[in-house]
């Protein structure tokens, strides 16, 4: 295990990604090797390697698939959907009500949003996210966001 750990913290992707494949086929209900990845997930900022190794922590873990009542979310791993969600985006836009172009910072969460020269509602698609299907996915961007976000997808499909 303490090869495993050096290969951990090796700069160069490939390597840690085998390290992480190598602990999930033989850490199976190893505590030390949960405890690794943990550590692990303190410092890594390579998003891929941090999502792998959270799965490699739920595949070596002992314990049979939570309920959704159990499931807390995680507090090092921060879930890729639910940053979609919360970001601003600026989005380029042309108003349908005066035709002027513009551009619109617009958070993932809203559907329509306010047109700066008219005041006239702009609409947007929203695309589908995993907090849709997320046991804990209100948890991860706040009950407020979650319901605009489910309202603005009603609205849009």
């Amino acid at each position: 295990m303490k090869l495993l750990m050096q290969r951990l913290q090796h700069n160069e992707s490939e390597v840690v990604r085998q390290a992480l494949e190598e602990i999930g086929r033989s850490g199976k209900g190893n505590r030390e090797a949960i405890k690794m990845l943990q550590d692990f997930l303190k410092g890594e900022r390579r998003m891929p390697l941090r999502v792998l190794a959270v799965q490699t922590i739920a595949k070596i873990k002992e314990s049979p698939q939570s309920s959704a009542k159990e499931f807390k979310k995680p507090n090092v791993f921060q879930c890729p959907g639910a940053e979609k969600i919360k970001r601003v985006e600026i989005l380029e836009v042309t108003c349908p009500h005066c035709h002027q172009e513009g551009t619109a910072s617009v958070a993932g969460f809203e559907y329509e949003f306010a047109c700066e020269s008219c005041g006239g509602m702009i609409k947007r698609d929203i695309p589908e996210s995993c907090i849709e299907k997320c046991p804990v996915g209100s948890e991860c961007v706040g009950e407020g966001h979650y319901q605009k976000y489910l309202h603005g997808r009603k609205k849009t499909t």
